[in-house]
């Protein structure tokens, strides 16, 4: 059947039969057996042995070879030199590892078989499934050209986006994971990568919606089930569950970073595709390194004190959402489009580097990062994965305030942050009084002026009577980032983090001061600049508006920037460190409200030894046991009612006071005069 898909030297493959299909079908079958039986007989054994390694090495070799050598008889003109050629390969490879091992077995001393021998067998099943791939790549494709010098890259590119390659692929990961009873975060890390790469096949490709709605709806499930899993686990998790989380979104990162230069290059199918195919191998070797290694499951280690493990999943997936987000408005919205949530012309950016100056490239750059994180499809995407933490510990606290406000929460998210800015009629925003800082949508234009003050007379009327909750802890997009089950877990960074710990306390320390007044100073300047310059070009930054740069380098470049830095800086940086001219509005009517954090009994703080309020408090209010001692009371510009304090307080001592207590008291006092009255 070989000799009758051989051409001779004639350079067209015409479109295959029903017998080149069905022999593909055989082989992918019969390859998914044998490799399904190797995984089942090196489980069973627990661990890698000598006789298991040379069986092993041996077995996927001669698999991998074979296939080699197939493939490049059919790559050649028809030849007595170029069959000896392709026969030779093959025994050539089975004569190096035949020598190999038996110098590894005249070697004296004891044979220990670690990382490096999972590594090695791993290689090897890749190699084996990557040979495979092409192999039946090159008798089912309709037509391959082997005097193109572009051969080899359109085999290797087709062969791995095959469904002849990514169904064998998944289903062996799946049996993996079985056979090798993968739990917990192991078994939703693995499983994370083998349904990532099931989305591959060239239908996928073709239409591309199938292929983004896939992997994406794939990344966000399996990266709130990590991260939920993860947050549960903060005093269990082991060393080998934290590696195989940040392999996994890893992996993610490179799949998404490959799909966003597929859809965006302008080259050939191969070489656009090209890194999408080396993500997919190096996705494969991950897993089996992960899978043939035994999870170290000694020692309860936690991750409070692994700044760089969080750092890494927090960074990590930022990057995997902005990729798949980029690729989502490249294909929607295409090279060049406007509005927030809109792209930069890519092809001009790129190619600016030899036409613009570095700080223009670097400006751009900054630009095209923020306008892809203020867009619909980023703010979604994230939204889903941090609102389910929120669900999930809505889902377990007891106390209904808080479930009510994370609730509100989650509606101002969807409505606030996603559905007014992207979705909504842009004249919306001229009059509706819910503008966070000026830029959001654009240059400050004069009609804006009543909305944008109409807003700030908001946020103080509701600070004034409800803290500073009213937006920190509900309208603004913090509030779902920072409420979740893992941002509860952070918290523990205020004091881990030595920049952190210089500002525990209620007040601000003078280097935040400064970057406070700094805030509202740059904010003024903006806006004036904007007001100014909308027939004055010259007054742009390279064309951009001076108040729309701003609001995307602070809000959806540094906060981010801030965020997944959380395990550095210590928890809900944008409101410890004064760079929200916003919270710090906010902040400064909170204070002089009536709002505050009372206690029912002062001489209970003073007898307890544990002080969980402070060790809970999300903006690290080290304070909070003295001035309930001394006043009876706490009030902070700082503080942002998280209620994280009253939910740890053993004795459920504390409580919100704020204009429904101020009013049930200023009743009863009037009722009380009224009593004794004659």
């Amino acid at each position: 059947m070989l000799t009758a898909v051989k051409k001779s030297t004639y350079p067209i493959r015409i479109c295959r039969n029903v017998q080149d299909y069905a022999l593909a079908i055989a082989v992918a079958l019969f390859m998914t057996i044998a490799i399904a039986f190797y995984l089942r007989y090196i489980a069973r054994t627990h661990e890698i042995t000598l006789k298991n390694y040379a069986v092993s090495i041996v077995f996927l070799t001669m698999m991998a070879s074979t296939f080699n050598s197939l493939s490049y008889f059919l790559a050649t003109p028809y030849s007595f030199l170029n069959t000896v050629i392709a026969v030779n390969f093959s025994m050539g490879a089975m004569t190096s590892v035949i020598v190999y091992l038996l110098w590894h077995v005249s070697v004296p001393g004891k044979r220990e078989y670690g990382s490096w021998s999972t590594l090695f067998l791993s290689m090897l099943l890749v190699w084996n499934e990557f040979s495979m791939g092409v192999f039946l790549y090159q008798i089912t494709a309709p037509s391959l050209n082997m005097n193109d010098p572009n051969y080899f890259i359109e085999i290797v590119t087709g062969g791995i986006t095959s469904p002849f390659f990514v169904i064998p692929m998944f289903v062996e990961m799946m049996v993996s994971v079985y056979l090798f009873a993968a739990r917990g975060i192991q078994r939703a890390s693995l499983l994370s990568i083998a349904f990532m790469s099931l989305f591959t096949i060239p239908m996928a490709i073709s239409y591309w919606k199938f292929l983004i709605i896939g992997q994406t709806v794939a990344m966000i499930a399996f990266m709130i089930w990590i991260l939920e899993l993860v947050s549960s686990k903060k005093a269990t998790i082991r060393q080998g569950e934290k590696r195989v989380a940040s392999l996994a979104f890893f992996t993610s990162s490179i799949m998404m970073l490959a799909n966003f230069l597929g859809f965006t290059s302008s080259s050939s199918f191969a070489f656009s595709w090209l890194p999408y195919s080396v993500a997919m191998l190096a996705g494969m070797f991950i897993y089996f390194s992960r899978v043939l290694r035994k999870v170290e499951y000694r020692g309860k280690i936690g991750w409070a004190k692994e700044r760089w493990f969080i750092f890494s999943l927090l960074f990590l997936s930022f990057v995997a959402e902005w990729f798949i987000s980029a690729s989502i408005i490249f294909k929607t919205s295409g090279i060049t489009s406007s509005g927030v949530g809109a792209m930069y012309d890519f092809s001009a950016y790129l190619g600016g580097v030899n036409t613009y100056n570095p700080l223009s490239v670097f400006l751009d750059s900054l630009y095209i990062i923020g306008q892809v994180t203020s867009g619909f499809w980023f703010l979604t995407i994230m939204g889903i994965e941090m609102g389910s933490l929120v669900v999930f510990r809505i889902r377990s606290t007891a106390w209904r305030e808080k479930r009510v406000n994370l609730i509100l929460a989650l509606i101002a998210f969807a409505g606030y942050t996603i559905y007014i800015p992207t979705i909504a009629p842009s004249g919306l925003y001229s009059w509706l009084p819910l503008w966070a800082n000026v830029g959001a949508l654009g240059p400050f234009y004069p009609y804006l002026i009543v909305a944008v003050v109409a807003s700030y007379i908001l946020y103080a009327l509701l600070a004034i009577l409800f803290g500073r909750r009213s937006y920190c802890g509900t309208l603004c997009p913090s509030a779902v980032m920072y409420g979740g089950t893992l941002g509860q877990q952070m918290i523990s960074y205020n004091y881990e983090s030595s920049f952190s710990r210089k500002n525990i306390g209620s007040k601000y320390k003078a280097p935040v001061l400064t970057v406070v007044y700094n805030s509202w100073i740059v904010l003024f300047v903006v806006s004036a600049i904007s007001f100014y310059s909308r027939n004055l070009q010259s007054l742009t930054i390279y064309g951009i508006d001076a108040t729309e740069f701003y609001s995307v380098f602070v809000w959806n470049f540094m906060w981010y920037l801030f965020f997944f830095s959380i395990p550095f800086v210590g928890m809900s940086p944008c409101r410890r460190y004064g760079w929200c001219s916003t919270g710090n509005f906010v902040g400064f009517f909170s204070l002089i409200g009536l709002f505050r954090l009372k206690v029912k009994s002062p001489q209970t703080c003073v007898t307890c030894k544990t002080k969980d309020c402070v060790a809970a408090c999300e903006v690290g209010l080290g304070d909070l046991p003295g001035q309930f001692i001394s006043k009876g009371f706490f009030k902070s510009s700082k503080c942002v009612g998280s209620g994280s304090c009253i939910e740890a307080c053993p004795y459920e001592n504390i409580f919100f006071y704020d204009v429904r207590n101020y009013l049930r008291d200023w009743k009863k006092n009037r009722e009380g005069k009224s009593n004794r009255l004659p």
